[in-house]
């Protein structure tokens, strides 16, 4: 492709000259002639003007700044997407949280950026809308998205089939249940919708496929949640799965008040593996969702989109895997 300076050589003008006469510099003072000859000449050379990049990246969440900063893994995921941006020599617009209250109006804005990253489970009518107002969106910790948008995510359903399947081969007589909340789904206007938790869904699957009685328990997300519902409990399973680790830290912590020995009586398995893991006592066994992974791939996607280097969508499934500590063995003692 041609160039300013091409196109300089051959209208025997300066480069300066030429640059500002394709901007339409209303300042340049030059012959009317000059300025024909270097468009004619631009136009010769098919010189296109290169487009100015929209380096600017903007965040969706549902998720408020106090949530943000109390909950480990928005917090760590967060981290990750700011700590890529940076390294890929991209900003980060003020972050727009859908709220109770929110205007579809301040969807304005979103049009203005380069690409959106949008963390969290919005309905598909949400998804749609941010995609007619910028299609250079890459959606975060939901696989429910159409396939004509980008997302990446890992398959907690297929996730915890093999980590029930994993705990059955080694422990086959052990009665397994499973703590955890419901799936929020957002709308635009910060209504809340309800289902079921994939984790959940697949617990109860496998349970009927093995002719097992369900112990699943619908408490929430939050360390209370466990710490009450198994200080609460009649009788205790030989195997907790929590849906994530805050709540299987707060199993932990429960067992513990009931002088439960952990894991010689019972075994405890987290979901995601936060990095306060390591420092609970036992250290938590926990299925490991690679939260620094999802931000460098969201961010590498979204700049891809921005640089128009590909045009096909993309989902990117990452993989788990299993970390085991204290809490719980995958192997038979």
């Amino acid at each position: 492709m041609a160039s300013i300076r091409d196109i300089a050589k051959q209208a025997g003008v300066s480069p300066g000259t030429v640059s500002r006469v394709l901007n339409e510099d209303p300042t340049l003072s030059v012959a009317d002639s000059t300025r024909t000859r270097i468009l004619n000449t631009a136009k010769e050379l098919e010189y296109h003007k290169a487009e100015r990049v929209n380096r600017q990246v903007q965040i969706i969440t549902y998720a408020s700044r106090r949530r943000e900063m109390a909950d480990p893994f928005h917090r760590e995921l967060r981290l990750a997407i700011e700590s890529e941006i940076k390294k890929l020599n991209l900003t980060l617009k003020k972050t727009l949280r859908i709220e109770t209250g929110f205007k579809k109006q301040d969807l304005q804005d979103v049009k203005k950026a380069g690409a959106v990253l949008v963390i969290g489970n919005f309905s598909l009518e949400a998804l749609k809308e941010i995609y007619r107002h910028n299609p250079n969106m890459v959606v975060i910790n939901n696989k429910q998205v159409p396939d004509y948008i980008d997302a990446v995510y890992s398959d907690l359903e297929q996730a915890m089939y093999q980590l029930l399947n994993q705990i059955r081969d080694t422990y086959h007589d052990a009665h397994i249940a499973y703590y955890g909340g419901i799936r929020e789904e957002r709308n635009l206007d910060g209504k809340e919708a309800y289902e079921n938790d994939a984790r959940y869904h697949a617990y109860l699957s496998w349970c009927q496929q093995h002719d097992e009685i369900p112990n699943g328990n619908l408490i929430g997300w939050e360390r209370e949640d466990g710490f009450e519902a198994i200080t609460e409990a009649d009788t205790i399973p030989d195997v907790l799965i929590a849906g994530n680790d805050m709540v299987a830290i707060g199993l932990i912590q429960g067992l513990q008040q009931r002088g439960v020995t952990i894991p010689k009586d019972v075994g405890v398995i987290g979901f995601n593996d936060l990095d306060v893991n390591q420092y609970v006592t036992p250290s938590l066994t926990s299925v490991r969702i690679d939260i620094e992974q999802f931000g460098k791939s969201a961010v590498l996607m979204a700049k891809e989109r921005i640089q128009k280097t590909r045009q096909s969508a993309m989902h990117i499934v990452i993989q788990t895997k299993q970390i085991e500590r204290q809490s719980f063995s995958f192997k038979n003692q």
